[in-house]
């Protein structure tokens, strides 16, 4: 009888999907899943990131090494929010500024959506990009900021970075994708 068991429930599992590969370029929304580590001036922090970014909105979770939340960050046109682990909450113009503020380091979300692509911020100068031996960026400076790529892992959707430094600012953040989500294209 457990033996018909076993083959039961090994019947009923599913295979790990294949990653979807992708034209970073062309992703206009997605959902990504990691571990992070901030390093600021004042303050570190080590843990774990959820984001969903969609082309007028984002939204950060931030949770501690052992799962438990830290902070939950909100922006849109109305402006961003952003509340911490006791319940109190900021509200700001922009989740960089609230980070500062609160969190006590800059957050580049404005560019971040585009390096975590392995694409250059439009909104800085071109800057300089360093390509590795398949073409993708190996290294991304823009202005203050310089992007180190360390890893192009299939995390859910091959064609994305799984593994990167971000440098500037007084900040600095290693972001390590588990798992990407890609809801649309442009």
């Amino acid at each position: 009888m457990s033996v018909l068991c076993a083959l039961f429930i090994s019947a009923c599992a599913t295979a790990p999907r294949a990653p979807v590969t992708v034209d970073p370029a062309q992703v206009a929304a997605f959902e990504l899943n990691g571990r992070v580590n901030v390093r600021a001036e004042k303050s570190a922090y080590p843990g774990r990131i959820r984001w969903q970014h969609q082309p007028n909105r984002d939204e950060v979770w931030l949770y501690s090494p052992l799962g438990s939340a830290v902070a939950h960050m909100q922006q849109d046109a109305e402006g961003a929010s952003l509340t911490t682990s006791d319940g109190k909450e900021y509200r700001g113009t922009h989740i960089t500024e609230l980070a500062r503020r609160v969190l006590g380091y800059d957050l580049p979300l404005d560019g971040l959506q585009y390096w975590v692509r392995g694409l250059p911020w439009p909104a800085l100068h071109a800057g300089e990009r360093q390509d590795d031996a398949e073409g993708r960026p190996k290294q991304i400076t823009q202005g203050a900021w310089k992007v180190d790529y360390l890893a192009w892992d299939p995390a859910g959707a091959s064609g994305l970075p799984s593994k990167l430094d971000v440098a500037g600012a007084g900040l600095r953040m290693r972001l390590v994708v588990d798992e990407w989500k890609v809801h649309d294209e442009k």
